[in-house]
């Protein structure tokens, strides 16, 4: 907008208005839109947690006629399901009733007659889930509701403690808030102030005029490349990412996709593992959603293609080879920075600070930097005595 003839101060403060708009639209078509969702969300959470009860038991009566009870006991009568959830009500094992054929005279135990009523007690598994079964097993579940639901408070209190934990480690979270109102500020005045800094930056380091402070200079916008490509180009791959995942899920009929979305954008700065953090409550919203295996997969199946698409196609012609990071080594130092710094600022500045270290092993070790002028300033010393042996003689 500068290069168009308009002022620096207009361009800026017309960058901000345009940027303060678009968020604004964003919050005004998201806020309505979850609020719908979470109270249709709340309504059929009942039908939810009676589909995710029925869900469990059927689990419970497959893992039975996979495995039967745990420890290999079965009851002597009865069936092996009756058996198991004996076991897992805490019931005792049922103990071996006296048959008609224990009872009866040697003469008639031959009788078939006799051992049909037992008999009957003593055959394979039944092929469906008996509703004795299934009522004992729900009343299991159903007492167990009121454990979760009293441990889910203080699993939220873990959450948020991790999350204090991970603004608290940097910055405070005082600190956070207040940042939110200074860097609007601080960025109004660099970019109003970029062509004179970018000019006069130089000046203000703390060395005199010497060849090391061109050096460190340098250095530093090298360094500065690197980090400006990353982060510049990995916003945009997030943009994309959020874009595309959004729009999918949207399609594909999931409840707060556009949320996913946003939060696709956000945390997918970190790379391969924010969008893993995206995918897990994408999952969990379409297991609650619709209570089957087809719809999870099918979302995870959008979470893989997208990341495929990155990799091969828009990543590679965005971001480029700017940063010259293996992928491997891009995850090592997502997690190696993350246990030095902590919180989130680590993983999200892993791949600047390894492309700093990177830039420095490659200017003074790898490439040989010093050792070069060390050789330079050795070799001119033979030969400046050599021109002067020469003229002394």
């Amino acid at each position: 907008m500068c290069r168009g003839g308009l002022g620096r101060t207009k361009a800026v403060a017309l960058l901000f208005a345009v940027a303060f708009l678009a968020i604004g639209g964003l919050v005004a078509w998201l806020v309505p839109m979850i609020s719908l969702q979470s109270a249709n969300f709340a309504k059929e959470l009942p039908a939810y947690t009676e589909r995710a009860r029925d869900r469990v038991v059927d689990l419970i009566y497959r893992y039975n006629r996979a495995f039967g009870m745990p420890g290999g006991a079965h009851g002597t009568s009865g069936s092996p399901t009756a058996s198991f959830i004996d076991w897992l009500l805490g019931s005792p094992a049922p103990t071996a009733r006296p048959t008609a054929t224990a009872t009866a005279s040697p003469a008639a135990t031959p009788a078939p007659q006799a051992t049909s009523s037992s008999t009957e007690t003593i055959g394979p598994n039944p092929s469906k889930l008996t509703s004795a079964d299934r009522q004992r097993i729900q009343a299991y579940v159903e007492k167990q509701m009121p454990n979760l639901q009293r441990g889910l408070p203080s699993l939220m209190e873990k959450l948020w403690d991790v999350l204090k934990k991970s603004i608290g480690g940097f910055l405070g979270v005082t600190g956070f808030l207040l940042s939110l109102v200074l860097v609007p500020i601080y960025l109004f005045f660099l970019l109003k102030e970029s062509p004179s800094i970018q000019k006069r930056w130089k000046d203000y380091l703390p060395l005199r005029a010497s060849p090391l402070r061109d050096e460190v200079a340098e250095v530093l916008s090298e360094i500065n490349n690197y980090v400006t490509a990353y982060f510049r180009g990995q916003l945009l791959v997030c943009l994309v990412d959020g874009a595309l995942i959004g729009t999918a899920l949207t399609l594909f009929g999931l409840n707060f996709a556009p949320l996913i979305g946003l939060l696709v954008v956000i945390l997918t700065m970190v790379p391969y593992i924010g969008i893993v953090v995206c995918w897990v409550p994408a999952v969990l919203i379409a297991i609650f959603q619709w209570g089957d295996w087809s719809h999870p997969i099918g979302v995870t199946l959008i979470f893989i293609v997208v990341q495929n698409l990155e990799g091969i196609f828009y990543a590679p012609r965005i971001v480029g080879k700017s940063v010259g990071l293996h992928p491997m080594t891009v995850i090592v130092s997502v997690f190696v920075w993350g246990l030095v710094i902590g919180g989130l600022l680590g993983p999200l500045l892993a791949v600047p600070l390894t492309a700093t270290i990177k830039v420095l092993l490659a200017r003074y070790i790898w490439g040989g930097r010093l050792r070069e002028q060390v050789l330079e300033s050795v070799e001119e010393v033979p030969v400046v005595r050599e021109s002067e042996t020469v003229t002394q003689s």
